[in-house]
């Protein structure tokens, strides 16, 4: 009685479940045609129908290969974390897992379903589950990382030309300025970081965020259960901690991702640009075509835009995105039927696109993962790093003490060697037995009994022995 009973609670919270996350994709759907509706709108339906009309399409052709080779990016940086771990990983497989990862992270609040469902395909292609833990938290500190030095440079170049962006609301007759959320959007990213680091290295800010802080919140009914929230903070300090021993222990590696995280970013950034291009957008910014310094000041408006949509967490930032698109690029691409057709460009080749080609990849890759939908949020990643937590602590350490062996050491420590043995042997195919030598204690040598001087009348000696033991 009591298994049919949790069986039937168990099935009652998967339906409950996959309800929720078909509202997710209702609200996406939703919101992306209702902007939709309000680009096309009265006279910009003529204005974006007579952009179609005269556009060129090489150039969209060329944003699908710009979108792919991020893909393809985030694929390798998959396939290197996974080769520190197997030989038998392949690029293909990173791609797939880069796909699922971006459909779940679409179709979830905030982004939270990714990574738990890509730890769950990694697992399926024949990762361990500490591994690929491990994977995904470092993947997290560079790409946040990564985002952060985007960030400060797209301040410090495009601050004068934001300060004039205004988020106006005509039934209202308000004219609100933009900056104000994008500083608290950039101060939401880098305090991601700011806030983990300085916890995993200050004792005492570690106590006072964990008692003092959370404990107000949870007192004034902001947080709903303080004590989960304690725990889930702490589970992350200490993974956080463990992943960047693990990453300070392989340097290459590390510059290798921190090329690909940021190549990443200009390639999606720079989408908006070109897609000006594909209706012929005129002005200032593309007179003499293409510019790389005109494209990187678009990238920066576009950082811009992942700091502000990024405080709204609706699944895929439907409806958010387009709205805040319109008004920062505004006084970029001149003309609203160049503006809105633009728009719909970029998230079609940004968004709807990747929608489907990663639904498909997660409902029918070979290796998906066989966990249900309901695993995709951010408690279940939380679970899997606790769970896992004292083996990847144990070969982060071992890692880190170890980065100047060769690989053949090092694989030879992180092996389970029992404890107990004074003497270790181990060989490999082709080569010599190695016998390692046991520490003895040397037994030191005895001192030559010295003599006394010698009388010259008798002609006789005396002697006598002192040991020093």
């Amino acid at each position: 009685m009591a298994n049919d009973r949790n069986s039937s609670l168990d099935t009652g919270k998967k339906k409950k479940s996959g309800l929720k996350y078909l509202i997710y994709i209702l609200i996406v759907l939703v919101a992306t045609a209702v902007s939709l509706i309000t680009s096309l709108w009265g006279d910009n339906f003529n204005q974006v129908v007579d952009a179609f009309r005269g556009a060129d399409w090489k150039w969209f052709f060329l944003i699908l290969g710009l979108v792919l080779l991020s893909y393809v990016f985030e694929a390798l940086i998959l396939f290197v974390f996974c080769r520190l771990y197997t030989r038998q990983y392949k690029v293909h497989q990173g791609l797939a897992t880069s796909f699922i990862g971006q459909f779940y992270s679409d179709v979830t609040p905030g982004a939270s379903g990714g990574q738990a469902m890509q730890v769950y395909t990694l697992k399926s292609q024949g990762i361990q589950v500490s591994n690929a833990a491990s994977i995904m938290v470092m993947s997290f500190i560079l790409y946040q990382s990564s985002l952060i030095v985007f960030d400060i440079v797209a301040l410090i170049v495009e601050w004068n030309a934001v300060i004039s962006v205004n988020v106006s609301i005509s039934q209202l007759n308000w004219n609100l300025p933009m900056w104000p959320l994008i500083l608290v959007g950039f101060g939401l990213n880098i305090s991601v970081i700011f806030l983990l680091l300085t916890m995993s290295y200050s004792h005492h800010f570690h106590n006072f965020i964990l008692h003092y802080v959370i404990g107000f919140l949870g007192k004034i009914r902001v947080l709903k259960n303080p004590d989960s929230t304690r725990e889930s903070l702490r589970v992350q300090v200490e993974n956080f901690k463990i992943e960047l021993k693990r990453l300070a222990s392989n340097i290459p590696v590390l510059i290798i991702q921190l090329f690909f995280y940021l190549a990443i970013l200009l390639l999606r950034y720079s989408v908006p640009y070109f897609s000006a291009f594909v209706v012929h957008a005129e002005g200032p910014m593309f007179e003499g075509g293409f510019s790389f310094a005109n494209m990187m000041h678009v990238c920066f408006r576009t950082s811009f835009h992942q700091m502000v949509t990024g405080l709204i967490p609706l699944p895929g930032s439907a409806g958010v995105s387009e709205l805040f698109y319109t008004y920062l690029f505004a006084d970029c691409f001149l003309g609203v039927g160049v503006l809105n057709s633009s728009q719909i460009i970029w998230r079609t080749a940004t968004f709807h696109i990747i929608l489907i080609v990663s639904g498909f990849v997660a409902a029918f890759y070979r290796s998906r993962p066989k966990e249900s939908i309901h695993y995709a949020n951010r408690k279940t990643f939380v679970t899997l790093q606790l769970e896992t937590y004292d083996e990847r602590k144990k070969s982060a350490d071992t890692l880190y003490e170890t980065r100047q062996l060769s690989r053949k050491e090092i694989q030879r420590r992180l092996s389970d060697w029992p404890s107990s043995r004074k003497k270790e042997e181990y060989y490999e195919p082709n080569e010599p037995m190695k016998v390692e030598r046991v520490k003895t204690t040397k037994m030191p040598k005895p001192k030559k009994p010295k003599k006394l001087p010698q009388n010259k009348k008798t002609k006789t000696t005396s002697t006598w022995e002192e040991w020093d033991i």
